[in-house]
């Protein structure tokens, strides 16, 4: 076990804070986030394959984002704080396959990994990460095996399934159980911010 660096650590707490402040309103998602963060206690290995990617130029957007974020409720200024601390550690990079995608959605989003493969601290019972989109700007339609929950940091627009578009506030949750296909936009006067967990230990 190594010791876990002290922003990164901060940060874990934050966004424990901030998502078992809310996580009681959507019961499906209360075991995962007790298995995300009990994991979490255990210190694994600190990040040795974080990939070198030049920054994007959507994170221009990033200030915007935090000060939405800073306008949010309690622990939403503290948890943008303690994200902010670590995001110049990070390696953003686009969505696989989103150039393929047509109009600009390629430079205008970005995603990066904190914990998990390639992110500040490698290990594979949880993957934590954020997602970046300029304003005005879809995130396609996508699924994945494992749960996920999302605390959202700056105004959006998310959707499950065939359910229509709904608005999300900073502070916000968005649980997405196994496999259901979902997708998010930006508003066109903010980037879309928002952190997300998943559970990878089975």
């Amino acid at each position: 076990m190594t010791n876990r660096n002290q922003n990164l650590q901060h940060f874990i707490h934050a966004i424990e804070a901030g998502i078992r402040g809310r996580v009681a309103q959507i019961p499906d998602a209360v075991a995962m986030t007790d298995q995300i963060f009990s994991a979490l206690e255990q210190v694994e290995t600190s990040g040795g394959d974080k990939p070198s990617n030049p920054r994007p130029s959507v994170c221009v957007h990033l200030e915007d984002a935090y000060s939405e974020a800073r306008g949010g409720p309690t622990l939403i200024p503290k948890l943008c704080d303690a994200f902010a601390s670590i995001e110049p550690e990070l390696s953003w990079s686009p969505k696989p396959g989103s150039e393929k995608i047509a109009g600009n959605f390629y430079n205008s989003h970005a995603n990066a990994v904190i914990v998990g493969a390639g992110g500040l601290e490698t290990r594979q019972d949880v993957r934590v990460g954020v997602s970046l989109v300029a304003p005005g700007v879809h995130y396609p339609r996508h699924r994945h095996p494992p749960e996920e929950i999302y605390i959202v940091l700056s105004p959006g627009e998310w959707m499950q399934s065939d359910n229509p578009f709904v608005s999300k506030q900073p502070g916000d949750l968005v649980h997405n159980p196994p496999n259901v296909w979902h997708g998010m936009q930006a508003v066109t006067s903010a980037p879309l911010l928002a952190i997300w967990c998943l559970w990878t230990g089975g």
